[in-house]
């Protein structure tokens, strides 16, 4: 049967190939950990605040090859005083075919970081540790809520910026 689907798809002109997603290289790329207030801090005052920023930088390598860099960055603060900044850059070479224009940014800003973030969270909870402050464990992301806040939020900045009544109406290119 499956073969019958095939043979099918083959002779009327469509192409059989199935969309595919393969890991060929994970790596770091970049790590610092820098602990300017170190001395100042009042231990009294129990751990600093952190907060975690993320970011994804693409590079396309040929026509289904993609380089895709995670960074990760956690700031402690405690009051005004920077505890420490630990950043982490960490890269994945992902082999994607098969994937139609619609589906390939999904694809590289939700499964690829959800592949290389496990590392990077690693790297940064050991940085953590060797400049002595501790690390509490980083949660995991949910990568596709946020690439569909960034969605909507694109097509809102596109709805705001058209002219009006443009946004009511079909798209006009």
């Amino acid at each position: 049967m499956a073969e019958e689907q095939l043979d099918a798809a083959a002779t009327n002109g469509q192409d059989s190939q199935q969309a595919s997603m393969a890991l060929q290289h994970v790596f770091l790329k970049d790590c610092s950990f820098e602990a300017p207030g170190a001395l100042g801090l009042d231990q009294a005052q129990g751990q600093p605040d952190m907060n975690m920023n993320l970011s994804q930088r693409v590079n396309q390598h040929g026509d289904d090859r993609y380089e895709v860099v995670l960074t990760v960055t956690v700031t402690a603060k405690q009051g005004e005083a920077t505890a420490f900044i630990a950043e982490v850059h960490y890269g994945g070479v992902f082999q994607l075919q098969g994937f139609s224009e619609q589906q390939l940014p999904y694809v590289i800003n939700v499964h690829c970081p959800n592949v290389l973030y496990p590392y990077a969270r690693a790297q940064i909870s050991t940085l953590i540790s060797a400049g002595g402050f501790f690390s509490p464990p980083l949660q995991p992301i949910n990568f596709e809520a946020i690439f569909a806040q960034r969605v909507s939020e694109q097509q809102q900045q596109g709805a705001d910026s058209a002219p009006d009544g443009a946004a009511d109406g079909p798209a006009t290119q």
